[in-house]
């Protein structure tokens, strides 16, 4: 299986600040990936590089072979990469139908598309709530029109920061299943989130950071048999 995504030796910052030393791993198509970390360790930061909102002072990101490096964040997002951001990222003036609309994109990968019905279908109550602004909803609503937005666009990369931070139990739960159907789909994903149990079960690939370097790569098997480490680093 051939990667989707390269990550070789980012080392990014904010101002003199340092704070991602040389980030390396890689991403097959069609797979999941847990990106794991204590806070203020570099997740973040390693999906704004991926994305563009984010300039890696040295390094390079590869998608699909291709140098991307060098783009602007929305020449990537035009590659069928999709991003839902850490605090949701609603649009102030625009309705939950409008957050849908707005961002649709036909599907260019021969699979059945992520359209509006599809969405309101997978997240009902949106169904409920599409005259209302995106900032009327909970927080839960707002995470799942985020992600009905990203899946419009009929990504091929998915990569998702904080899935269910500060989420109801319920809310978090109906969350990880939507993951799991994204997932039966067979589009490529990147989480951040801190439910080490879940992400086990649901990844194929778990990449742990510890000031802003890879300290462990594994496979769904590899955790399994280095939790206990892995759970160190993360504070657990």
């Amino acid at each position: 299986m051939s990667n989707l995504l390269d990550i070789k030796s980012i080392h990014s910052l904010y101002g003199d600040s340092h704070v991602l030393h040389g980030i390396s791993f890689s991403l097959e198509a069609g797979q999941t990936l847990s990106l794991m970390g204590r806070n203020g360790m570099g997740k973040t930061t390693t999906l704004k590089s991926i994305l563009g909102l984010v300039t890696p002072r040295s390094g390079s990101v590869f998608y699909k072979g291709e140098d991307i490096t060098s783009l602007a964040t929305w020449q990537r997002m035009k590659r069928d990469i999709a991003y839902v951001p850490e605090g949701r990222g609603m649009f102030h003036n625009l309705t939950v139908k409008e957050h849908l609309q707005v961002a649709a994109r036909a599907s260019t990968q021969g699979i059945k598309a992520w359209d509006f019905d599809r969405v309101l279908n997978t997240f009902p109550r949106l169904k409920e709530r599409l005259s209302n602004l995106g900032t009327q909803l909970s927080g839960g609503e707002q995470q799942m029109l985020a992600i009905g937005r990203a899946l419009v666009t009929n990504p091929e990369l998915l990569i998702l920061d904080e899935a269910t931070e500060g989420l109801a139990p319920l809310i978090r739960k109906e969350i990880w299943e939507v993951i799991r159907i994204i997932k039966e789909t067979g589009i490529s994903t990147i989480i951040v989130d801190k439910n080490i149990q879940v992400l086990q079960s649901l990844c194929d690939r778990h990449v742990v950071l510890v000031k802003g370097q890879v300290v462990m790569d594994l496979s769904a098997q590899e955790l399994q048999s280095n939790l206990a480490q892995v759970e160190s680093h993360l504070g657990v």
